[in-house]
């Protein structure tokens, strides 16, 4: 194509691994590879079960029927007069979601497998950006079966205008909703001659619900993606100056020598489906032209007084001198934003909380600068057991469980030497990250001797959200993040705390002879054993964050707040040092 011509020719034949001849056009294509009917797929889609997070909702419903929604209004069981015989508590709690592809939480309808006369109607409440890379037509509705693997309801009704999804079910299980089909990255940024691999995968073992044997209401949900076949996809389109090589469900996009009249340009890939109807699913990538941006960062803190409820995107760079306030233009993926600041070297502009995207300024209507504000996100799990590894071990474990979401917005690499970045203090992570953090379980940890004593507690279930910059006055209670930039991701501290989650909790100590309770006090949570520690996490594609070269990571061994601070000194803890020392584990979610 140009001088890059060979090495982008290389990059194809490893991708691809096959030869194909170049055209001058923007596609080329191979023949269809047969590849008819359902390969094998050796994947029982079975995980382990959710953890509780953030509150329960609950509510008597009677013959009568009734509806009730989850704390987070993600949810809504609608239950039909007739349904039930007599009146029973109905509950929904959020947990951690372990539905392969799941979007946000799932949620524990319960009692668990209650058996009801008519049909009872599960609502979830999408967001448009669960669409990224999707159609509302592949967000489908799963529940978790006694074996761990989850099942999707065939055919679930879309409402797009009110982007609502729903399906009708006779028993409560685990549930929660996923992308079934979609095309990754769906945005995304390349430099000029640069290169992007696309690809489309899917969660069921047949994309089109039409290919449900009679019968059969439900689809096993498989726990690795499988990639498209051939006789799947209808086509690949891109009409723009660069090359577009397709092959089933891959394609390689190598972007034009020059920018694009339109930008970011689209490639499109048409799914092949038995309905009527084009079902297009689409990725956005802007090509970088003109650079003109070192590097750039956010002040997230909108708190702070002199940000006046903005955060404020800085860049560094060559734009020339300030054309004035009329000839100065900054757009964010398409969407004008305030540069109060113009420099020669630094551009200053107010930004909303969430903004992220294709970065274009301008001055006297020419596009004198590109970049992108990137944004990751990441769901993260700290869990503490509070009992030791016996304890752990039963139905009901003493245990703290934190679910994290970080997000991060910035450059997405390490500022260049050279550049001097006036304004950039401490970074933070952005608006969205939180922490729903849940406290609750039972154990016992015995003293041995002639008359063993043993020390215990049982909490009921304690929960509730911190969002990122909380700070109680005396800053017991806080959520804080500092975000520092390096080569492929972000290191960042946390630190986080809750004070008096539960307060006259009483520790029952029994004897031989007596049993007594100690003095009623609070419990708090916390990130013990990794507590401002830096922790370093790597970009994924598309947009998310992980623990780097690993899944998880764990603390030095931490005794039992709660049953040490209790034991009264005398005798050996049997559990202590054998036992009941246990790290703190922080994964990935």
């Amino acid at each position: 194509m140009k001088n890059n011509m060979w090495l982008t020719g290389m990059i194809i034949l490893s991708f691809f691994l096959f030869s194909a001849c170049q055209k001058s056009n923007d596609i080329i294509d191979t023949p269809p590879v047969d590849e008819a009917g359902i390969p094998p797929v050796n994947d029982d889609g079975k995980t382990p079960v959710g953890s509780p997070v953030g509150a329960a909702s609950r509510k008597t419903v009677d013959a009568k029927g009734g509806q009730l929604s989850s704390a987070d209004g993600r949810i809504q069981v609608v239950i039909p007069a007739g349904a039930l015989e007599s009146a029973k508590e109905i509950s929904i709690q959020g947990i951690t979601s372990e539905l392969p592809g799941g979007i946000g939480n799932a949620y524990r309808l319960l009692p668990h497998g209650e058996q009801f006369k008519k049909g009872v109607t599960v609502i979830f409440n999408y967001k448009k950006e669960d669409l990224a890379g999707t159609l509302p037509e592949f967000l489908d509705i799963a529940y978790q079966d006694n074996d761990g693997s989850w099942l999707a309801a065939s055919n679930p009704t879309v409402d797009k205008t009110n982007r609502k999804l729903s399906i009708s079910t006779t028993h409560f299980s685990d549930w929660g909703y996923f992308k079934s089909l979609n095309l990754t990255p769906e945005e995304a940024t390349v430099e000029l001659g640069g290169n992007v691999a696309l690809k489309i995968s899917t969660r069921f073992p047949y994309i089109d619900p039409d290919d449900v044997p009679a019968g059969q209401t439900t689809i096993k949900v498989l726990r690795e993606p499988r990639e498209l076949r051939a006789d799947e996809i209808k086509k690949w389109t891109y009409t723009g100056n660069g090359i577009l090589i397709s092959r089933a469900s891959q394609a390689f996009y190598t972007a034009p020598d020059e920018e694009p009249d339109t930008n970011p340009e689209a490639v499109t890939a048409t799914i092949n489906l038995h309905r009527k109807g084009q079902f297009m699913l689409v990725s956005n990538i802007t090509v970088l032209a003109g650079h003109g941006v070192s590097y750039l960062h956010v002040d997230e803190n909108f708190k702070s007084p002199v940000n006046n409820g903005n955060c404020m995107l800085y860049m560094y760079g060559s734009f020339g001198a300030d054309p004035g306030m009329s000839k100065r233009l900054v757009k964010i993926n398409g969407n004008v934003v305030e540069a109060d600041l113009w420099s020669p070297g630094i551009i200053r502009c107010k930004i909303d909380r969430e903004i992220s995207g294709a970065i274009e300024i301008i001055a006297n209507n020419k596009t004198v600068a590109r970049s992108v504000l990137r944004k990751y996100t990441g769901n993260f799990l700290y869990e503490r057991f509070q009992g030791g590894k016996t304890n752990s071990r039963s139905t009901n474990p003493l245990k703290e469980t934190t679910e994290f979401k970080i997000v991060y917005r910035g450059f997405g690499a390490p500022c260049p030497a050279g550049v001097n970045p006036t304004f950039l203090y401490e970074q933070m992570a952005a608006f969205g990250t939180r922490a729903d953090y849940t406290l609750g379980g039972a154990a016992a940890v015995t003293t041995p001797g002639s008359c063993p004593t043993t020390t215990s507690v049982s909490l009921n279930a304690a929960s509730g959200t911190l969002l990122l910059n909380t700070i109680s006055g005396s800053r017991d209670t806080r959520l804080e993040c500092a975000v520092k930039d390096i080569v492929g991701g972000i290191e960042i501290r946390m630190q986080f705390r809750v004070i008096d989650v539960i307060t006259g909790v009483k520790v029952q100590r029994s004897t031989c002879n007596f049993t007594s309770f100690d003095t009623p006090k609070p419990l708090d949570v916390s990130f013990e054993g990794f507590s401002n520690q830096p922790i370093i996490l790597s970009f994924t594609e598309p947009g998310g964050l992980a623990i780097k070269s690993s899944n998880k990571i764990q603390s030095p061994n931490l005794s039992s707040d709660i049953l040490i601070e209790a034991w009264d000194g005398t005798g050996s803890p049997s559990h202590y040092q054998t036992d009941g020392l246990m790290p703190a584990i922080f994964s990935n979610k």
